[in-house]
């Protein structure tokens, strides 16, 4: 009973810390940051919920953890290209869609 309060406590905060962290900055890598929180949060407590109707929570948070770390990845690669176009990483000063 315990464990599962500290299960959902923690992934709530994770997703209001990650929330927190997209509204509050201007640098792309600090939003993929928060986004990664947000989606770990929201794993957390889809593993709670699936540990209650007996599914086995252990091999979809794997697989969605290493999925979100291969989105991370990817969008780092990304970031990495604005940054040779731009030579910025704040995503209001890449107005451009253009390459």
């Amino acid at each position: 009973m315990i464990s599962e309060f500290i299960i959902v406590c923690s992934g709530l905060t994770l997703l209001v810390a990650g929330l927190a962290a997209i509204a509050a900055t201007r640098n792309m890598v600090k939003i993929v940051m928060g986004l990664q929180a947000m989606i770990l949060g929201s794993l957390l407590l889809l593993s709670l919920a699936c540990s209650a109707n007996n599914v086995s929570s252990e091999d979809m948070f794997i697989l969605l953890a290493s999925a979100t770390a291969a989105t991370e990845a990817l969008s780092m690669a990304i970031i990495l290209l604005v940054w040779e176009r731009f030579k910025t990483i704040n995503p209001q000063d890449v107005s451009e869609l253009r390459w």
